[in-house]
């Protein structure tokens, strides 16, 4: 989680993973998955661009204390620059960031995230999401991390892991849902260890799967920045 978050806990060092593959053309094009609420709100999820970081920005700014607390730990008023590149690049093989939007008067509002980022590759990634507080209990976290292991087991990933605060019970719950085993961290009772093999998921997979499948044709892309 160490790359996923935006102060050092010591608790691992990322291991340096193995070169990312994919196409650039493929990472550029406007793949991405759109669907309805229950209101008929229409939501676009899509990879992040290097050109989304005030989106990002404003986005964590627009957060909850207590929604910057359970995704980064500390209540972080916004994303720090590292962290802030990191997200805006995108390698499956590496590190990924989805972004969920509604359009509001004619432009993109960010309303929720998620990312994932090896460590090390091909073994295992770590994940991390964020839903909007307006937007909660909507199925935004369900979507975003089907996508994210979707895209994680199609660039070749054998599991995706995930370190959720104990007192974060709605999160809890939703990784019971979906299939993770919840284990006792490491790092003591404050922390739960969410982990699931990636093995063919119980649902449909989001048509950004599809950038996972260009890595894996053999093209070559650059490989994202790591921490």
């Amino acid at each position: 989680m160490h790359s996923l978050l935006p102060v050092t806990l010591n608790w691992r060092q990322l291991l340096p993973f193995g070169p990312a593959v994919s196409s650039p053309a493929m990472l550029q094009s406007e793949v991405h998955d759109t669907w309805r609420l229950h209101d008929g709100t229409a939501v676009t999820l899509r990879t992040a661009r290097e050109d989304d970081g005030e989106l990002m920005q404003a986005f964590v700014r627009g957060l909850s204390q207590e929604s910057r607390y359970h995704r980064f730990f500390y209540p972080a008023h916004e994303l720090p620059p590292k962290m802030l590149d990191r997200f805006t690049h995108n390698a499956p093989a590496a590190a990924m960031t989805l972004l969920a939007f509604i359009q509001k008067q004619g432009r993109e509002v960010m309303i929720a995230m998620a990312q994932y980022a090896a460590d090390p590759y091909p073994e295992r990634c770590d994940f991390a999401v964020v839903v909007g507080d307006a937007w909660q209990r909507e199925g935004l976290g369900t979507r975003l991390i089907q996508a994210l292991v979707c895209l994680a087991r199609e660039a070749g990933f054998e599991r995706v892991e995930g370190d959720i605060l104990a007192e974060n019970r709605a999160m809890l719950r939703l990784m019971s849902r979906m299939g993770f085993g919840l284990m006792q961290h490491e790092d003591g009772p404050t922390l739960v260890r969410a982990t699931k093999a990636l093995d063919v998921p119980g649902w449909k997979c989001s048509p950004l799967t599809a950038l996972a499948k260009a890595r894996n044709q053999g093209s070559r892309m650059p490989l994202a920045a790591c921490a």
